[in-house]
């Protein structure tokens, strides 16, 4: 039996769903490690750049629900490579931004067609991955694939901008050349898209896993009849609650980690802006290893848990308990390279454990609607990081200590992520119960 064949092809569809992943974190992200090219080319400060890194996420937000129903309705193949394809034509014209306003404009168009990626991604993985290896499905894609885009962005993006400073590509240098390079990146992997994904295992003939977990009643009720009963349950919103943490955490950390390490460098190793700039971006990237390593093995771990009846949300809870954590080493003096690296890679591993959300939804309400029940959860979660990440410039200058070391500039943007991670860990206690009720009769089916 090959790796092709019929009953191994969730496995394609993963690889697939990586990929697509792997685009809207390149895209997310992709001002991040060019801060200070940013900051000198369009005169702007720290304020303004956290309301250029929420542009994109306000506007990701709203496009939650619209995806997520048509992924549920028409299917990811039909709507994945749309997106993602345009989603590169309009990184493509953020490179030729001439001011703070145009980057702010080609932001949030990026942050509409970027929502094409993540929650049709969940609906597809839910349909192609039965209970059994849900968890680690969803860390998968979105650990090594987000990791594979986060790469791109910190190490790649920052390193192209510097050999692209003469020369260029396009007509353009430096940062805006290396955007375009990575515009093209994504147009490929819209087109694999394309070519890889299939809707649902029984458009290839195979049992649907849909109709296998999902309750009879479920069943039998039609799309927006079942849309209306997840819609009036009170853990869907205290799933939201969670799920703002954890995106709080994913936007301060990643948004802010490449300026704080480069300025770090800067102070504490006495580097050139340029060595810095790379080397914050190096940092940055052991932030992500920690996402590719660690993540998979968590959600492994979950599915080994639940097939003892531990609910997906004990996992849940006690990762956002380590964030704040993560966060409070943050407001402290990092005495080496050794100690910041280690601290960069033990966030990457708990910011990224998010996912579960994904799989613990699907599996106490319905597959089917997975598109719906996501893009409910992650709109509200969308909306709280990018709050988050708008009010986290002017909290770091609020708090910033005058004269003080240069990680005394971020104290306020650590405080916000303390405060998050601590109210979303209160609310996983609901969580749990509400998943013990609903999911331990399909652990029992699927053993």
């Amino acid at each position: 039996m090959t790796f092709l064949s019929k009953s191994n092809y969730r496995w394609v569809i993963l690889i697939a769903c990586m990929l697509v992943y792997c685009t809207s974190q390149l895209v997310r992200w992709n001002y991040a490690s060019i801060t200070k090219y940013l900051m000198e080319d369009l005169h702007i400060g720290k304020p303004e750049l956290g309301l250029l890194g929420s542009a994109f996420f306000y506007a990701y937000a709203v496009a939650q629900i619209p995806w997520g129903t048509a992924a549920d309705v028409w299917g990811s193949r039909r709507v994945i490579p749309v997106g993602i394809g345009i989603l590169a034509l309009f990184l493509a014209g953020f490179a030729f931004s001439g001011t703070f306003t145009e980057a702010l404009i080609w932001r949030a168009a990026m942050g509409v067609v970027a929502a094409a990626g993540y929650v049709p991604i969940t609906s597809a993985l839910a349909k192609w991955f039965s209970i059994k290896e849900r968890g680690f499905a969803m860390e998968m894609y979105s650990g090594p694939g987000g990791g594979l885009g986060e790469v791109m962005t910190f190490l790649l993006i920052p390193i192209f901008a510097v050999v692209l400073a003469h020369g260029g590509l396009f007509g353009v240098t430096g940062w805006r050349a290396s955007t375009i390079l990575m515009a093209m990146v994504v147009f490929v992997i819209a087109m694999l898209a394309l070519l890889l994904l299939r809707a649902s295992p029984t458009e290839m003939g195979l049992p649907s896993i849909e109709k296998q977990e999902d309750k009879e009643e479920h069943q039998q009720l039609s799309y927006r009849q079942t849309l209306g009963i997840i819609a009036k349950d009170p853990a869907l919103w205290i799933m939201s609650l969670v799920w703002s943490a954890y995106m709080v955490a994913t936007r301060l950390v990643p948004g802010w980690l490449p300026l704080y390490a480069t300025d770090f460098y800067i102070q504490e190793a006495g580097m050139s802006k340029e060595a810095a700039i790379i080397a914050g971006g190096g940092m940055a990237s052991v932030y992500v290893i920690g996402r590719v390593v660690g993540t998979p093995g968590v959600g492994w771990l979950s599915d080994k848990l639940l097939k003892h009846g531990i609910p997906r949300a004990v996992v849940i809870g006690g990762g956002l308990v380590l964030i704040g954590l993560t966060f409070f080493l943050f407001t402290l003096h990092i005495p080496n390279t050794f100690s910041l690296a280690a601290l960069a890679f033990f966030a990457g591993v708990v910011i990224n454990i998010f996912p579960l959300i994904n799989a613990s939804a699907a599996e106490i309400w319905s597959v089917r609607s997975a598109g719906f029940t996501m893009g409910i959860i992650n709109m509200v979660g969308q909306f709280a990081g990018a709050i988050a990440l708008s009010v986290s410039g002017f909290m770091a200058a609020k708090f910033s200590y005058a004269g003080g070391a240069f990680y005394t500039e971020f104290v306020g943007i650590w405080y916000l992520g303390i405060i998050t991670s601590i109210l979303g860990a209160l609310a996983t206690l609901y969580m749990v119960v509400r998943e013990r009720r609903a999911v331990l009769a399909k652990i029992a089916k699927a053993a």
